[in-house]
Order: structure tokens, then C-alpha cells, then sequence
């Protein structure tokens, strides 16, 4: 992914979170957008997808097989599970990122 120029960790979170909403996937852009916003910590979506997307938010290690079979079923397919699962984790970890982002930015100098 070299060009030569640059890439700041802020532009990378921002690509990584266009690329969520994005138009490429099997699934909805709009559920996964959703899905990314349940998980840090957004409004509820419709289920089977809601306790899963909060399930990752919140504690990942506590997902159960139960939840991911449930996002299976409705979702149609292991890719459309798999972009579902994803895209929580995304939200989950931009989330953190967000958050981590903002504290260095309040407590130092560093440049943001």
C-alpha cells in the first residue's frame, strides 16, 4: 500500500471505516453500518444481529456459537455471517480507537 506518501493512522481508521459502509459486500452496507455502530456502543439494531454486534462491543470472548448461528441463519450465508461479524468488530475496535485517540490528543502535544 505504498505510494510514497505518507499515510496518517487517522486517514487509515477513516478507510477502514468507509470500507464498512462500503458497496462491495453480500450484505447491506446499511446493516453493516449499523452493525459497526451497535458494537461502539450505538443504537440497537433488528435481531438476530443486535445481540451479536453488542456481544462484540462489549466482551467478544463471550460470543456464543447460539449468536453466531442465529446471524447465519438470517444473514443466508458463511460470507454474509462472516461480513456481519466483521463489521462489529470493526465498529468495536474504531471505537477504541476513537477513544484512545482523543485521550493522547488531551493529555500530550502529539499531533492528532
Amino acid at each position: 500500500m505504498s505510494t510514497g506518501t505518507p499515510v496518517s493512522h487517522r486517514d487509515r481508521a477513516e478507510a477502514l471505516r468507509t470500507a464498512v459502509g462500503g458497496n462491495t459486500g453480500v450484505t447491506d452496507a446499511a446493516l453493516r453500518t449499523a452493525v459497526a455502530t451497535r458494537a461502539a456502543g450505538g443504537p440497537p439494531v433488528a435481531e438476530p444481529y443486535d445481540e451479536l454486534a453488542r456481544q462484540i462491543g462489549d466482551a467478544s470472548y463471550r460470543v456464543t456459537d447460539a449468536e453466531v448461528a442465529a446471524v447465519r441463519q438470517a444473514a443466508g450465508s458463511d460470507k454474509a455471517t462472516f461480513e456481519v461479524v466483521m463489521s462489529a468488530c470493526v465498529g468495536a475496535g474504531l471505537a477504541r480507537w476513537d477513544t484512545a485517540a482523543r485521550v493522547i490528543a488531551e493529555a500530550t502535544d502529539a499531533p492528532a
